[in-house]
């Protein structure tokens, strides 16, 4: 290898260095900011795509080596294989199919992560190939080092994301990778042979150059920011979302900081079940209530890990083991973490790659390798659900609270801008009731009677400086089961219970039954939210306060009628009928009220199956229309552009004409009309072969078409090369000569 060659391929290594740093800038606030994670198999694609550049590699087996690490990198993250299996690209087949089908019929939710990390993955490629083209062909990455420092100056700007170094590392770098590219592009247009020293010599002040400006940039005082603009944003976020609420679609989302605004039914599948019992599903809770929602605690997530078949360290206590039942899930949304019954003790299905993870402040439980969470399509698990005694609940004494450890403390806390009132209806709401667990089934009690409504559209958004709780309890009325479920946790806590809001799954749907185990279908319509409290000498219970759901089933009747030892007073026992004859009516008009409440249910549910059905139609002829109008739009692309390819020869030297005769004589240059003119003759059937001068081919061609303007063309063209462009030239014969065989040639 020559020393020039040398040179030019330790000089494009430098290149490319500099640009896989930048696109680590790109990068680094993309993972942080979306939680992507797998920060180094992303820069792994990135080296395998500059390196297959660097060393020219066959465009067929580059192809091959990326697209293989793709569909590696989709078994590894997605389905936790690290090997090459039908299974696995069975399933990442399908992944994509309905995806593919998701972004057709438009609903963006239904995309899996795997599809959109394919997509990621081809805007890499893309991206990288675009910069191979510009360092290599164009000589220039001006577009590209403006992009990152606009990029990242947005990212600082508009995000939590600080990217103050970043944006001076970019500045660095990309001025260095200009300037290369300026002495590379110096080296191209002269005819001085390119040596290390000279390479040096020219590099040197550039870089000493670059490192002062540095020094001094960093050194000279700045001003302070004039606003938070992440702050400001957030300030307007909020402003909009007070005046108008959008209409969102039910399903589990991670985001709970703004609950409220009305939501749509999606009846999508999320996961099926196979267990002998129907059930209410948990995810996770959270603790801390803001006034508009809830929030996690801020820093880091600290975690208990566990293996298959362990058991699983968690508040909520498993019942009796001789009721110990097993529950699988197959899931049918890529969700990283576990769906949870009550009295969870085990995840049993082994797998000797993946292990488990369990937050501790809101007990979501995910599976993970090397660290990093995982898909677990399907699992099994061992649970028994915890049942509660009846007389122990109701022995239990406000008084006992007082006594609660200090990690209790954090499911009492409440906003200090929470208005007195809400404090003092759940005082007026439990006043009667003495234990516990009496004052929770209160404040259930209390949504069923008192003129509250459930409902997924009369929903309202509190607006700046209202709270969430307050505007339900006394203003709307109207509510789904956040309202419910976040206004009951508030009241406990203002009476000095400790409470927690939970998210997850209400019971699904039945489809099938076999031999005592039942298969259920939990779709997006049964995302839910419920209410955990603690009661003294019992644990963790739940409570459902939403009207319409049936709640838990949980608490075993074990108190047994006294015997009185005396005589019976006649008025005690006419008091105590007069007593059941009450609860009697009450029953029996609770029961009225719930039946036509059921009936009303119906009637709207057959009017909403109705206006789907009749919804699914329309979407299916327009579906079907736009899928039509698509086929034929591809056709004819596909056509024009085969047609185009088939006549090129008639029609690209009359493209050329138009473009030169547009640019102006003074903008042609010799050297790009002679190579075009070569291709033009090479495609109609008059190639130069190999070791032929150019004024032998001149002859040849003049001697087809019957001419001597090739070897004029060619003299005048060999002048201009020899004399490096210093000759004087006539640029109206050139183009005179130039037409002539293109008209010639097209006949």
């Amino acid at each position: 290898m020559s020393n020039s060659s040398i040179v030019k391929w330790t000089s494009l290594m430098g290149l490319y260095l500099i640009i896989f740093w930048m696109l680590v800038e790109w990068l680094m606030p993309i993972v942080q900011l979306t939680s992507t994670g797998h920060l180094g198999l992303f820069l792994v694609f990135i080296v395998l795509c500059l390196g297959s550049n660097i060393v020219n590699l066959n465009g067929v087996l580059s192809f091959a080596i990326k697209f293989l690490y793709i569909i590696w990198f989709l078994m590894y993250v997605y389905l936790g294989t690290k090997f090459f299996s039908v299974d696995s690209m069975m399933k990442i087949a399908g992944d994509f199919g309905i995806s593919v089908k998701a972004l057709i019929a438009g609903d963006w939710n239904d995309v899996t992560d795997s599809f959109r990390s394919i997509l990621f993955f081809v805007l890499l490629w893309m991206t990288i190939y675009l910069i191979h083209h510009w360092l290599t062909v164009k000589h220039t990455v001006v577009y590209f080092f403006l992009t990152t420092i606009i990029f990242l100056c947005l990212i600082d700007s508009l995000t939590k994301y600080n990217a103050d170094s970043a944006i001076i590392r970019v500045m660095v770098l990309g001025t260095l990778l200009m300037g290369v590219l300026f002495v590379n592009r110096l080296f191209n247009g002269s005819q001085v042979k390119l040596q290390a020293k000279h390479y040096t010599m020219l590099l040197i002040p550039l870089v000493l150059m670059i490192i002062g400006s540095s020094v001094f940039a960093f050194l000279i005082p700045k001003k302070q920011a004039i606003v938070n603009t992440p702050d400001s944003i957030a300030k307007l976020m909020d402003w909009k979302n007070g005046q108008n609420a959008g209409i969102g679609k039910i399903g589990y989302v991670e985001d709970d900081s703004k609950l409220g605004g009305p939501f749509e039914e999606d009846s999508r599948p999320v996961f099926e079940v196979a267990a002998k019992v129907n059930q209410y599903w948990r995810i996770e809770t959270k603790n801390i209530y803001t006034g508009k929602g809830w929030v996690r605690k801020p820093g880091d997530v600290y975690v208990h890990t566990f293996e298959y078949g362990e058991d699983i360290p968690m508040s909520l206590k498993p019942g009796k083991e001789k009721n110990t039942d097993v529950a699988t899930i197959t899931l049918k949304k890529d969700y990283k973490f576990i769906m949870q019954p009550y009295g969870l003790k085990s995840i049993d299905q082994p797998n000797d790659e993946k292990s488990f993870y369990i937050e501790i402040d809101g007990e979501k439980i995910r599976p993970s390798i090397n660290e990093q969470k995982v898909l677990l399509p399907k699992y099994s698990m061992s649970y028994s659900t915890p049942e509660y005694s009846l007389k122990a609940l109701e022995k239990t004494k406000m008084s006992d609270l007082r006594k609660l450890p200090k990690e209790y403390d954090q499911y009492l806390q409440l906003p200090v801008t929470l208005p007195e009132r809400v404090n003092n209806l759940a005082k007026e709401i439990t006043k009667g009731e003495k234990n516990v667990y009496d004052k929770a089934n209160a404040i259930v009690s209390y949504f069923q009677y008192n003129g509250y409504q459930y409902s997924r559209t009369d929903v309202a958004v509190p607006k700046e400086g209202q709270d969430y709780v307050d505007q339900f309890l006394f203003d709307t009325k109207s509510g789904y089961c956040d309202n419910f479920s976040t206004s009951m946790v508030v009241m406990l806590r203002t009476l000095g219970i400790p409470a927690r809001w939970v998210k997850g799954f209400s019971e699904g749907d039945e489809v099938s039954s076999d031999n005592g185990t039942h298969r259920f279908v939990v779709t997006n319509n049964n995302a839910h939210s419920w209410v955990e409290a603690y009661i003294p000498g019992v644990g963790w219970m739940s409570f459902e306060p939403t009207i319409g759901f049936d709640g838990f089933d949980n608490v075993l009747n074990d108190v047994k009628d006294e015997e009185n030892e005396g005589t019976i007073n006649p008025k005690q026992k006419e008091n105590e009928k007069a007593k059941e004859e009450k609860q009697k009516k009450a029953e029996q008009k609770k029961k009225a009220k719930q039946e036509k409440e059921q009936a009303k249910k119906e009637e709207k549910k057959k009017q909403q199956q109705l206006e789907d059905k009749q919804s699914q139609n329309e979407t299916k002829t327009t579906s079907k229309k736009w899928n039509k109008v698509i086929t034929i739009f591809a056709v004819i692309v596909l056509i024009l552009a085969a047609l185009g390819y088939l006549t090129r020869k008639k029609w690209m030297p009359k493209w050329l004409l138009l473009k030169y005769r547009f640019k102006g004589k003074n903008n042609i240059t010799i050297d790009r009309l002679y190579n075009d003119l070569l291709h033009q003759l090479s495609l109609n059937g008059l190639s130069k072969e190999e070791g032929q001068t150019l004024s032998e081919f001149a002859k040849l061609v003049d001697k087809k078409l019957g001419t001597d303007h090739m070897s004029n063309l060619t003299n005048i063209y060999e002048e201009y090369l020899y004399s490096n462009g210093a000759s004087t030239m006539d640029k109206d014969k050139i183009i005179e000569c130039w037409e002539y065989l293109i008209n010639r040639i097209t006949g």
